[in-house]
């Protein structure tokens, strides 16, 4: 088995990895993937809600049922709450095996164990989907809606073994069939590209910090640059000093948040400490267009990280995520290319003085009441998580 040290995994050579924007971008290569799948698909996400976008995506899952793929769900037992019990029998009729992660009941409210807010796709251990976008229709365009502003990548090549084995130890938990238990080899001319990448996890009750030490790590050395497009941005102390010390030292830090927010609490958290970034030479810019629910990162335009991963205590310590960090200058500049687009096109960059002026006394109270609650509720959550399993099957 592929073992990770401290959820940092191996480089691994000859990657193809394409970008994928939310919205048809996305959706349109999912299905096409899931059309064309032969023999299996994990799909592991967060969200899926029975909306039009998720009758799409089951609709498709269960025609590849139909000619025999072998398919197998692992859905957030909280963050996909909403299927109804229709759709449980639709996956049960075509024997689609369906789990949710971290049932709450409640008998067990008070300990709710750790969330899985990682996106997977594996279709035929060949394609792998990876990134920040659930099954839902705030991430496509439905009735002329601008979809939330997210990111997945489209992965071929010798990183899928990792990617893979992550799916198959989340399915162990429940102690699935063997025949899904073995372990995956890529063989060498599966690589299709010339991508340098590693897959990094951060599971906290697995000792698993792989994504925090890795942002940590590229934030401290940065020389040049560090560009992050990031929601819900409440980073701890630890991790804001960093950025500010890294600015001080003359890196161009910019920073991309959400002027509109699904979470009125974390936008008025993300609030309280603007000013002291800002002051530091910290750049930062507001998308204006729709939600940003985007997790990216390029640190001087040699490392880009994107997965699941948000800048704050709950991707720490309260959520399993899974993130690639890709070394290839190519690529790196494609993301930078697309990040300026973003800025030039869809933001308004604040200022300290324009801060000054709109901060009324109660607002700032609130702001920072906003900050230190959330970070309570956080830390109570992992105060709450328990050790027992954390995946059980749906039994009809």
């Amino acid at each position: 088995m592929i073992k990770s040290k401290l959820g940092v995994y191996p480089f691994r050579y000859g990657n193809k990895i394409e970008l994928l924007k939310s919205g048809d971008e996305y959706f349109s290569k999912l299905i096409e993937l899931i059309e064309s799948a032969q023999s299996e698909i994990h799909l592991q996400v967060y969200i899926f809600e029975s909306d039009a976008t998720g009758e799409l995506v089951r609709d498709s899952l269960i025609a590849a049922a139909k000619r025999g793929v072998k398919i197998f769900l692992v859905l957030d037992a909280f963050g996909s709450k909403n299927i109804n019990s229709i759709w449980h029998k639709n996956f049960a009729d075509h024997q689609i095996d369906v789990y949710f992660y971290s049932p709450i009941k409640f008998n067990t409210i008070f300990k709710m164990g750790l969330r899985m807010h990682h996106k997977i796709v594996c279709i035929d251990r060949k394609y792998t989907f990876l990134g920040g976008i659930n099954i839902s229709d705030n991430y496509n365009f439905i009735d002329n809606q601008i979809p939330w502003l997210d990111y997945a990548i489209f992965i071929e090549g010798s990183l899928i073994q990792d990617l893979y084995q992550i799916c198959i130890q989340t399915l162990k938990k429940v102690q699935v069939k063997k025949t899904i238990n073995k372990q995956i080899s890529v063989k060498p001319d599966l690589a299709e590209g010339p991508i340098k990448a590693r897959v990094l996890q951060n599971n906290w009750l697995q000792a698993k910090i792989g994504i925090t030490k890795q942002y940590k790590t590229q934030i401290r050395n940065a020389n040049e640059q560090i560009t992050l497009v990031t929601s819900y941005f409440i980073p701890p102390l630890s991790m804001k000093r960093l950025l500010i010390r890294a600015a001080m030292r003359g890196v161009k830090v910019k920073i991309v948040i959400g002027a509109i927010s699904d979470v009125g609490l974390a936008k008025r958290a993300t609030d309280f400490f603007k000013s002291d970034l800002l002051k530091s030479g910290i750049r930062i810019y507001e998308w204006k267009e729709s939600v940003l629910h985007a997790k990216l990162a390029s640190i001087d335009k040699t490392t880009v990280n994107i997965g699941s991963y948000n800048f704050n205590n709950l991707s720490d310590f309260g959520s399993i995520e899974c993130n690639v960090e890709i070394n290839d200058l190519e690529f790196c500049k494609k993301i930078n290319n697309m990040t300026d687009n973003i800025i030039e096109n869809g933001c308004d960059e604040l200022s300290f003085d324009k801060i000054e002026r709109k901060g009324k006394l109660f607002n700032e109270l609130f702001n920072a009441f906003s900050y230190f609650m959330f970070r309570f509720m956080l830390k109570l959550l992992l105060a709450l998580q328990s050790s027992k399993k954390k995946i059980n099957k749906y039994n009809l």
